[in-house]
């Protein structure tokens, strides 16, 4: 895809676009993955996606150890540690715009996530994969946090719903409460994850407070916006999964006028991509959870008047 664009157009930085996505809104969905994340959560399924620029993923099953990255280098960022596996210099990473050690790989052991798209060369994407959503699908925005990027995403949602695109968005809803309710009124369908009700906790492993997230989700429940919201709660063993917590979140969801959580599983798929952006995964000690492992938790969202689903087995 061309990556030249006229400067006054708005673009957006996307580090993956995946169609015949069913686990991220009603029905079949193209979901298009952005850049940029107000939180820094330990356990994050997509490390790459909370870089605001492109990012260089070192895989090392494809690397050939060749060592031309290394020669490729100008900034000296990656030599060979004592396992003679390469090692990158992620301080001097970050400051590159010129990837050599990507464009001299051709093992593709060095890619590079991240790219700029337009308004329309997204839309044209859509209408490309529309044939295949069937009646309840659409696009679902997701990241990072697709909201960061606001003068692409007010564009293209307004875009979508001039055409008629159902539009759906997984958010923190970390953001400011003016912008915020703009976006919801072009969606049709929101998930906002609760990671924890206790702002001390929630900065101890986001990086941030809550105070955000629930002043926006009280302002959903308190509006006649014309869209469904779910509640998402990632269960993290030994952080957010007592019962104390999962009770305080679905009394918060009842007073806010809303109707369901969804409970998803800890699992360690993005182990890997963690080591692939250079960094430490800090859950990797931590053994998935069994979905079954969650009725506990389901049965106290139901005590206190809440819908619950948990997993991937919901009606949406």
């Amino acid at each position: 895809m061309n990556t030249q664009h006229d400067p006054s157009t708005p673009t957006g930085l996307i580090f993956d676009i995946q169609a015949h996505s069913v686990h991220d809104g009603p029905g079949t969905r193209t979901t298009v993955f952005l850049n940029g994340c107000p939180f820094a959560c330990e356990w994050c399924c997509n490390p790459e996606g909370l870089h605001r620029k492109p990012v260089v993923m070192h895989r090392e099953q494809r690397c050939g150890h060749c060592g031309k990255c290394m020669e490729a280098c100008p900034r000296g960022a990656i030599s060979l540690g004592a396992d003679g596996l390469e090692v990158f210099d992620r301080s001097l990473c970050e400051t590159c715009t010129t990837y050599e050690c990507v464009s001299t790989c051709y093992h593709e052991g060095n890619v590079l996530s991240g790219k700029l798209y337009t308004v329309e060369q997204i839309i044209t994407i859509a209408q490309r994969d529309r044939q295949f959503w069937g009646s309840g699908g659409g696009m679902t925005f997701s990241g990072g946090e697709p909201l960061l990027q606001r003068n692409f995403m007010l564009p293209l949602l307004r875009r979508c719903r001039e055409i008629r695109i159902n539009t759906c968005i997984e958010t923190t809803a970390s953001l400011p409460s003016d912008y915020f309710m703009e976006a919801a009124s072009l969606l049709n369908w929101i998930f906002v994850d609760i990671k924890n009700m206790d702002p001390a906790a929630h900065k101890a492993k986001t990086g941030a407070d809550n105070a955000l997230t629930l002043k926006n989700l009280r302002l959903l429940g308190a509006s006649d916006l014309d869209c469904f919201v779910v509640v998402r709660i990632p269960v993290i063993p030994g952080w957010n999964d007592s019962e104390a917590n999962i009770r305080a979140t679905a009394r918060f969801v009842k007073d806010c006028g809303l109707e369901v959580i969804n409970l998803l599983p800890f699992h360690r798929l993005s182990e890997s991509k963690w080591r692939q952006v250079g960094r430490e995964y800090a859950f990797k000690d931590v053994p998935g959870m069994p979905r079954e492992e969650l009725a506990p938790l389901a049965q106290w969202v139901r005590e206190e008047g809440i819908t619950c689903y948990t997993g991937w087995e919901t009606p949406f």
